[in-house]
């Protein structure tokens, strides 16, 4: 009986950055803490390496980035994961997850700390705070938003203390990262419209305001990618289309540019 070889595929940093909605720049700083052996090969343009389950681990190490985790707290979890496995047994076959602000792995239904190997108890779950009663978030909430203007510092203080109590609230880590955008701390407001967008994937106004504090920061593609997000959950946003315009012109784009441009304008009225 004839034998058929199985072809393994193996993938780019554009590749992974495509299919994780992410720069490679990103993809990098992950597969250097993960994949260590990898790195230097990838970083040549082009160069090929990323297996199946590579994408796998750094889409798991990703999604704790959205979740509004430091890069560098994912980076450090993987590397000590890294340092603890035998050596027969890949990354990818842990998951980490998120404990708050820290990442823990999970191996199977038991939760470890990835530097000193402790186990975790779910059971610790029991003894937190319990959630703070609706109408409190609701007030605090009410609060900040009229501070905004007035008094941006004690604005920026009442959200930072509604989300130690309710960190899943969207409207809070937007509003917190457009003082903090406004105040000029881009990288605290980005990771803010980041958490805002894990809680609510289709909010076209995180989407929209972390592209702006990407492109001022220089980071071009990322921002062309945050924008065109913005658009698919709200195409008639106006703003969108006309610094995407101005983006697709910077980077020699004129045919996009126009098509943008021409939206913008159809919108605007």
């Amino acid at each position: 009986m004839q034998r058929t070889r199985v072809e393994t595929r193996t993938y780019t940093l554009a590749d992974a950055a495509a299919v994780l909605g992410t720069s490679e720049a990103r993809v990098l700083q992950l597969v250097e803490a993960g994949l260590p052996e990898q790195a230097a090969r990838l970083r040549r343009p082009g160069a090929r390496g990323l297996t199946f389950q590579d994408l796998v681990l750094l889409r798991n190490a990703k999604r704790l980035v959205d979740q509004a985790i430091q890069p560098a707290r994912v980076a450090d979890a993987l590397r000590q994961a890294r340092a603890r496995l035998p050596a027969e047994r890949p990354l990818s076959s842990i998951t980490l997850e998120r404990a708050g602000q820290q990442v823990v792995v999970r191996e199977g239904k038991v939760r470890v700390e990835p530097g000193s190997g402790q186990v975790l108890l779910d059971l610790d779950e029991a003894f937190r705070p319990a959630p703070a009663p609706t109408a409190e978030i609701d007030a605090l909430f009410s609060e900040a938003q009229a501070l905004e203007d007035r008094a941006p510092a004690r604005a920026r203080s009442l959200y930072a203390e509604l989300l130690a109590r309710a960190p899943g609230h969207a409207d809070a880590h937007l509003n917190l990262g457009r003082l903090l955008h406004e105040d000029g701390r881009l990288a605290e407001a980005q990771t803010h419209y980041r958490a805002a967008l894990a809680t609510r994937p289709g909010d076209a106004t995180a989407a929209y305001n972390l592209a702006v504090a990407l492109g001022d920061q220089g980071r071009m593609a990322d921002a062309v990618h945050w924008y065109e997000t913005a658009l698919r959950s709200d195409p008639r946003l106006a703003e969108a289309h006309f610094n995407l315009a101005c983006l697709h012109e910077r980077r020699g784009q004129p045919v996009l540019a126009l098509r943008h441009l021409k939206e913008y304008r159809r919108l605007a009225g």
